[in-house]
């Protein structure tokens, strides 16, 4: 594993894990929310936005870090994601994390 990719990851649990942040909480449920609308789980629980989380680029997790993961670009960056990848999320095969999109 990567000295970038080590980084990286302890970026996604730090955000993950930041239960005190009513903003963090608010995103989840957003991601929630975005699996909905793309029809990629009826019924989505906090596991199935953690998954879809850790799956997402890296260049979404930076400028989501930096933005807020509702800013309209980041939204749009995860949107486009989810269009390329629903068969995969659907099916919540092991994905290889992307570095760029």
């Amino acid at each position: 594993m990567s000295y970038k990719h080590n980084n990286l990851m302890a970026m996604r649990e730090k955000y993950w894990n930041d239960t005190p942040s009513a903003q963090v909480e608010t995103e989840k449920k957003f991601l929630q929310h975005i699996l909905i609308k793309y029809d990629i789980y009826a019924t989505p629980s906090e596991d199935d936005a953690k998954y879809l989380f850790f799956s997402l680029p890296s260049i979404i997790i930076v400028k989501g870090y930096a933005l807020g993961f509702m800013h309209e670009t980041v939204q749009a960056m995860i949107f486009k994601y989810l269009q390329n990848n629903k068969t995969l999320l659907k099916q919540k095969s092991e994905m290889k994390v992307q570095f760029r999109m």
